[in-house]
């Protein structure tokens, strides 16, 4: 399961629509009803009731919505970056000492 997959699928249950998300996405609508097949193949699951417009999701499309958000939030999180700088006090008053 890709995170560019899962992206796609909340895109298409905020918008209500497979054509509305591949524009909002800058992807065909043939390749992303595509990767969302894939990903109900992959997940087992059918998420997405294709018969009514605007979609509807079914009860597992709902339950991967709050997942997919949280999965996206934590990806999407920057990383704290390593500063070696904030050690250097405790480091040189270390080395003071064995001096």
């Amino acid at each position: 399961m890709e995170l560019r997959v899962l992206r796609y699928f909340l895109a298409v249950a905020r918008t209500g629509t497979l054509t509305a998300a591949a524009a909002q996405l800058n992807v065909t609508q043939p390749a992303l009803s595509r990767q969302l097949k894939l990903l109900e193949t992959e997940l087992g699951v059918q998420l997405i009731n294709r018969e009514h417009k605007p979609v509807t999701l079914t009860p597992e499309g709902i339950y991967l919505v709050k997942q997919a958000e949280d999965m996206i939030a934590i990806a999407d999180k920057p990383l704290p970056i390593y500063n070696p700088r904030k050690r250097l006090p405790a480091l040189s008053r270390l080395v003071l000492l064995k001096q």
